[in-house]
């Protein structure tokens, strides 16, 4: 059973509109019971005594621990068509200048595409469709792809530093690279 503490808030300053200071009800065990995400251990989730962060009393946030995500300072749509866009220019072009971690970032996805298109199914095309943005480049690539990449078993993207400017990109200090297929 828990029992709850609550603060009370104190009242509404002359000098300010918002309250001086607000405290929020939070489950405090009574007992020196294990709690696992807001309940005791062998208890259901539907038990009419407890009330959690599910009803939103409490907070609960968790670190990062082995997600390996890059965010490239955007949010996730934002970055899907990032990667989208300089993969779709990276197999058009066969080489492109960005940063480093950009460059890390899509190699992946570049060589995902390939793979797609070595299997040649409707499948791997429609799912490459989906995801360049150039219909006509995707056929290139599902014709070309044979002779080009037939006996590489992956590894078909190189990531090497911008030897044409040596220096970090001005403003900003960012390491360059240029991203090129094998």
């Amino acid at each position: 059973m828990l029992s709850m503490r609550v603060g009370q808030a104190t009242p509404f300053r002359a000098s300010t509109r918002a309250p001086a200071r607000v405290t929020v009800a939070r489950p405090v065990p009574t007992s020196s019971t294990t709690f696992i995400g807001g309940m005791r251990l062998g208890e259901r989730e539907d038990a009419s005594e407890i009330t959690t962060a599910s009803s939103g009393l409490e907070k609960w946030t968790m670190m990062r621990h082995g997600n390996r995500v890059k965010h490239l300072g955007r949010p996730a749509d934002q970055r899907k068509a990032l990667i989208r866009g300089l993969v779709t220019e990276v197999i058009r072009h066969g080489q492109i200048k960005t940063t480093k971690v950009k460059a890390m970032v899509i190699r992946k996805y570049v060589d995902h595409m390939i793979t797609l298109a070595k299997k040649d199914t409707l499948h791997a095309r429609r799912q490459a469709l989906g995801f360049i943005y150039d219909p006509e480049l995707v056929s290139r690539l599902f014709e070309g792809v044979q002779e080009r990449y037939g006996d590489r078993e992956g590894g078909y993207t190189r990531v090497r530093p911008d030897l044409t400017h040596p220096c970090p990109r001005r403003g900003d200090n960012t390491e360059m690279a240029v991203i090129e297929l094998v």
